[in-house]
């Protein structure tokens, strides 16, 4: 039992704070496939094609999930959390870096990356992905997404059996500005700032179910309140009735007794 006033928020948070966290994982896979691109040497078991077809495909997923935390109708979201929270749109639209705790909202790829709110970074990380893809993708008839498929492991290891390492292309890693700037998805100001914006939402669930449970024990203890109340009073009148009964019967002894 949940008073119905709570129903709504409860619907709401629950699908919302998945996708808030799913789209932190999101992140790091773009991290994780955009090294795998660059580097392309074989260790991933994965082809050019496959890692940029895959790389596309998480990236595709990221905006999906951005589109339905921020706005909803989308992933069974109903409303989005710019329609129902100010925290929410304090961190991920106004000017500043909440998430750092030394207040420098500058990076070194983007000096003014973090001075307007998460958003903005989420943006420019994934027009960076874009660059990554443009340069080191391939033909994008080659791109083939299939992560996640059933492998046997004679599968995957007939994908690629080649390792073509070159250090060359480590420098890459680093001189790449686009390609620095999706790294840092790993721990950088993108995922601190996704990480903030949970927590925000984690916080209004946590509120709220505290709230819940308060309103359940006081409306159980008035349930017992009134249980009680009326166990004693029909205790008390059934007391009170026999007491008449038995002064009736006393009087009408005390009326058959013989006087002289």
């Amino acid at each position: 039992v949940v008073p119905w006033r709570f129903v709504g928020q409860m619907v709401y948070l629950g699908p919302i704070a998945n996708q808030a966290e799913y789209r932190r994982c999101l992140v790091k896979s773009c991290a994780h496939l955009t090294r795998e691109l660059v580097l392309n040497d074989g260790f991933s078991r994965m082809t050019q094609g496959e890692i940029a077809g895959t790389l596309n495909g998480i990236l595709a997923q990221l905006r999906e999930r951005d589109e339905a935390v921020r706005r909803g109708n989308l992933l069974r979201v109903r409303e989005g959390a710019d329609q129902r929270s100010l925290e929410h749109n304090a961190v991920m639209y106004n000017q500043g870096c909440p998430w750092k705790k030394d207040g420098n909202c500058s990076t070194p790829d983007y000096p003014t990356s973090g001075t307007a709110g998460v958003f903005a970074l989420s943006l420019m990380f994934m027009e960076s992905v874009e660059t990554v893809l443009e340069t080191y993708g391939g033909p994008e008839d080659k791109w083939i997404d299939t992560f996640g498929l059933p492998r046997t492991i004679a599968e995957a290891n007939a994908v690629r059996t080649d390792i073509t390492y070159d250090g060359s292309r480590n420098s890459l890693l680093a001189s790449d500005k686009a390609v620095h700037f999706v790294l840092q998805g790993f721990s950088g100001d993108l995922l601190t700032g996704y990480g903030l914006v949970l927590k925000v939402l984690k916080d209004e669930m946590t509120i709220l179910l505290a709230n819940v449970h308060f309103e359940l024990r006081l409306l159980f203890g008035v349930y017992l309140a009134l249980l009680l109340f009326g166990f004693f009073f029909l205790l008390f009148r059934r007391t009170i009735a026999a007491s008449y009964e038995y002064t009736e019967r006393a009087r009408d002894f005390v009326q058959m007794l013989p006087t002289h």
